[in-house]
């Protein structure tokens, strides 16, 4: 990876044990985040036929987040009912809601790169993008091309199942478990949502069930007119404000005292709760995702990863996985909360540097004096160097002052980073 390493979110869930992915037993191929390609000659309205226990079909995203640039060995289908527009094999798109519609049962879905496979499967254009013609995202059809294999992600849940599904892969796990214990509701390859992250992708949806995200939620307000947030009075040890029914109470017996509450301000209602000797609740999560590579090394807070990787500045938006881009210096100051850096990462910012060396400095994107061309400042390591042979000759440096230290470093002749990386909100 080139730039610095990229921010993300992971909180690694107990190992669980899933029935075969696909339904006849096989995987024909895996790919990041637990998602496989299972192979068939499924019509449509068919393809969650071939997902095996546990498992549903990928949405267009999910396959476009966790493909990692490895070419896809039969023809998929995804969940996403696809458009297309385009000119032809690698001069066209699939579209969600723009372009035209391939009739029914029959959408864009991914392809081989030759349109055909060892199923009988087949597409007529190929090599598309998704959203726009580039970059190549493997999709392809459509009209007339009836049948193909299945693209097959976790439920998202550690039981198998998920009660809700929202925006971007993010899934309700109902449940009746601890806030210390919230972790262990969400499936290998996911992580805990955030209480941005909620609020960014649930979207019109009211929440089912009463969920926990990450965040250790303070209240503001009265019980009418009422805020979830990370500053006001604390709910005590284990019991933070939390997502909530619109009555309060679940099928599992969780309960809420305030419900209805707005994120930061009393509106909208975002349905924030709780909180005070309400001790149990299920989980919010999403899929770990938002490095190139389809690997995260390091997640934080509010949908930023760090991506290991030794590339130059400007190539640090190649170790972002598709919709994420490079953060910004404020993102990783905003999101790295107690978390140290375990490798040495970009932002998407022409850092310069103050002061006199290590632990008495500290970087700006309008003061200081520049470095070398394309070598700006960056997050480093304690020690300034890490496993990929990124180096930093400054470390411990501040944002715009001296202290507190906030792990910015370099400068000069240290050329390669991995990258900070980014999902903006929808």
């Amino acid at each position: 990876m080139l730039r610095a390493a990229v921010l993300c979110c992971v909180m690694g869930p107990a190992a669980v044990a899933y029935a075969a992915p696909c339904a006849d037993g096989t995987t024909d191929q895996t790919f990041a985040g637990g998602m496989v390609g299972c192979a068939g000659t499924a019509t449509w309205d068919n393809r969650a036929s071939l997902c095996g226990a546990g498992y549903h079909p990928a949405s267009a995203n999910e396959w476009r987040s966790l493909f990692g640039g490895i070419a896809p060995a039969h023809n998929y289908w995804t969940n996403d009912d696809l458009r297309y527009s385009g000119a032809g094999s690698a001069s066209c798109s699939a579209e969600y809601t723009a372009g035209y519609s391939c009739g029914a049962n029959q959408p864009m879905r991914v392809c081989t790169t030759s349109g055909n496979d060892a199923e009988g499967n087949h597409c007529n254009w190929v090599n598309c993008g998704i959203g726009a013609t580039t970059p190549n995202a493997y999709f392809g059809g459509c009209a007339g091309n009836t049948t193909a294999g299945t693209l097959c992600v976790p439920n998202g849940c550690a039981d198998g199942s998920a009660e809700q599904a929202f925006n971007r892969g993010m899934v309700g796990c109902a449940g009746h478990v601890t806030w210390d214990n919230r972790a262990t509701l969400c499936a290998p390859g996911y992580r805990l949502a955030s209480a941005d992250e909620w609020v960014n992708l649930h979207g019109a949806a009211a929440p089912s069930h009463n969920y926990w995200t990450n965040d250790d939620l303070k209240y503001n307000g009265s019980s009418l007119a009422c805020t979830a947030d990370l500053s006001g009075y604390s709910c005590g040890t284990n019991q933070p404000m939390r997502v909530c029914t619109s009555g309060g109470t679940d099928a599992e017996g969780n309960a809420c005292n305030w419900a209805n509450c707005g994120y930061g301000y009393t509106t909208p209602n975002h349905y924030f709760g709780g909180c005070v000797g309400n001790t149990t609740a299920g989980a919010l999560c999403v899929p770990i995702e938002g490095c190139a590579d389809g690997s995260v090394e390091q997640v934080l807070n509010n949908s930023t990863v760090g991506c290991a990787g030794s590339v130059a500045w400007v190539d640090r938006d190649s170790l972002c996985a598709p919709g994420w881009v490079a953060a910004g210096s404020e993102d990783w100051t905003g999101a790295y909360g107690s978390t140290t850096p375990s490798h040495n990462y970009w932002t998407n910012e022409d850092l310069k540097y103050n002061g006199s060396g290590s632990s008495s400095c500290y970087v700006s994107s309008t003061v200081g004096s520049q470095c070398f061309a394309g070598q700006p400042m960056r997050v480093c390591t304690p020690a300034g160097t890490d496993l990929e042979g990124n180096a930093c000759n400054w470390t411990h440096c501040g944002l715009n002052a001296a202290t507190p230290d906030q792990y910015f470093g370099g400068c000069n002749l240290n050329t390669t980073a991995g990258t900070l990386c980014l999902r903006p909100p929808p």
